[in-house]
């Protein structure tokens, strides 16, 4: 990952190989630009190739001399409503624009981004925007681009202070959150239960204790719901628990994660296009996992107990049949009626042993519902639960720059879960509003614990066709930089 650091240095002495500069709508020069285009030459932004300056435009300009290298003109809109996540947005553009200049080798960018409104805030997105921008998944291509080797961000020597504690918190919530999308973007047949469990154990066993536990253990705790989604694959489930405890905590939480480390829906298959991209079914197990790896370094003064359950959803041989019954881990025995609907049961295990033990709040994430993406597109996550612990993590995501929208949970809808032969249902009657049937389903099994439950679905992973900015083709990350926004109770 690309090192970066705020630094009280004018551009033209940067020394960068790439030099980025914002300019805004209608060709107004930014911060840094008048004395940059003065030393190529140029007395105006020049007019090429439709450059106006608006949202999402770049122009690159070739240097003059050793002096300054590259230049690259940002555009960022209207002055008037920049804001903490164009700047975020124009980093990343400029992090894409250093990984092809330096294809052959690395790159040293230099930015005046931050000064458009200089305070920490600004500092951290533009931090944020080119490291999340500068993440590449190159681990099974063979023609890998070089990142960039690092970015200085150019701010008023007033500001250093501020600032130097601002690129601090947005690189540990970038790599964070790059950490997540590692794990999310491993292949399925390197990221089974056992195998995902490793890497989940390597990546926080700095910051966490971390217990994995295996289908005896499920077995003698009374997990039939996870117990029952692995039963279609030959690779056993497993839940891994981790935990963290600062010293004199001020709380305690509770996180768990739904893994379905693939999930071609069981006897209930998926068609082939619906299952592309369905190794990304356990990224809320991977951003608990990567924001609890993190925690440490972070100072959080809550304590976290995080249940990650991870488990491949196959049609196998002794596979869940529509109408078998479950038993969860609580006692509610619930009817299967849909084994693609294999989410609701591990989490339900999960939210169940979660309330077992004393905690403040109680929070799933997971990729849970094709309802959510249906109401709220690509780029949102919904939200739903009680008021406490969901308007703690709606501010957390708006310091985050994460977009969450709250949903409501209606007792209306609860019959759909009804069911003849058992006490509830695993999926609802198909009848719309599948983000909070599937929500009150949850709820069930969090006791009077305060909860929230956080669904995923749609920014979790993108295509070419939805990724934008610095949420890439592949896992993103989402959720991550909420979570540890949230359980360190600072912004990023």
């Amino acid at each position: 990952m690309p090192t970066v650091r705020a630094v009280a240095t004018r551009p033209l002495e940067s020394g960068a190989d790439l030099l980025v500069v914002p300019v805004f709508k209608g060709g107004i020069e930014g911060p840094g630009a008048v004395e940059t285009l003065s030393a190529l030459g140029l007395d105006r932004v020049p007019v090429t190739a439709g450059f106006r300056g608006d949202v999402g435009q770049t122009l690159e300009l070739a240097g003059a001399g050793a002096a300054i290298g590259t230049v690259l003109l940002v555009g960022l809109g209207r002055m008037d409503t920049t804001d903490a996540e164009q700047l975020r947005r124009a980093s990343a553009l400029s992090a894409g624009a250093a990984v092809r200049l330096g294809a052959s080798r690395r790159t040293a960018v230099a930015t005046t981004l931050a000064q458009v409104h200089p305070a920490a805030p600004s500092v951290a997105a533009v931090a944020e925007g080119f490291l999340l921008g500068a993440h590449r998944e190159e681990r099974f291509r063979s023609d890998g681009r070089s990142p960039p080797a690092s970015l200085d961000i150019l701010v008023p020597s007033s500001l250093l202070p501020t600032a130097a504690a601002a690129t601090e918190r947005a690189t540990r919530a970038a790599e964070a959150t790059v950490d997540a999308r590692r794990l999310v973007d491993l292949p399925p047949d390197r990221g089974r239960p056992f195998e995902l469990a490793g890497a989940i154990a390597e990546l926080a066993s700095s910051s966490c204790t971390v217990e994995i536990h295996g289908q005896q253990w499920l077995a003698r705790h009374g997990c039939g719901g996870m117990l029952g989604v692995a039963r279609g694959s030959r690779a056993g489930p497993r839940l891994v628990e981790l935990r963290y405890v600062p010293s004199d905590p001020l709380g305690r939480v509770t996180l768990t994660g739904k893994g379905l480390t693939f999930d071609s829906g069981g006897l209930s298959l998926k068609t082939p296009e619906q299952m592309r991209g369905m190794k990304a079914d356990m990224a809320g197990a991977a951003s608990i996992a990567a924001a609890c790896a993190a925690l440490r370094d972070a100072g959080a003064r809550v304590e976290v107990r995080a249940l990650l359950g991870l488990v491949e959803n196959m049609p196998g041989g002794s596979a869940l049949c529509p109408g078998d019954v479950v038993r969860i881990t609580d006692g509610t025995t619930v009817e299967v009626r849909d084994t693609d609907a294999a989410g609701p049961l591990v989490l339900a295990d999960l939210l169940a042993l979660g309330a077992r033990q004393q905690t403040d709040a109680l929070v799933d994430v997971a990729t849970l519902t094709s309802s959510a993406v249906t109401a709220l597109g690509r780029y949102a996550g919904a939200l739903l639960g009680d008021d406490e612990p969901a308007d703690a993590l709606t501010h957390a995501a708006r310091n985050a720059g994460e977009d969450v929208w709250r949903l409501p949970l209606w007792g209306d809808l609860e019959h759909r879960l009804d069911s003849e032969v058992a006490d509830c249902n695993n999926s609802g009657d198909g009848a719309g509003a599948g983000a909070i049937t599937a929500a009150l389903f949850l709820r069930r099994f969090v006791g009077g614990t305060p909860w929230a439950h956080l669904d995923i679905t749609g920014p979790a992973f993108l295509d070419r066709d939805t990724a934008r900015g610095y949420l890439p083709a592949g896992a993103t990350g989402f959720g991550t930089r909420t979570l540890l926004s949230w359980l360190s109770g600072q912004p990023h």
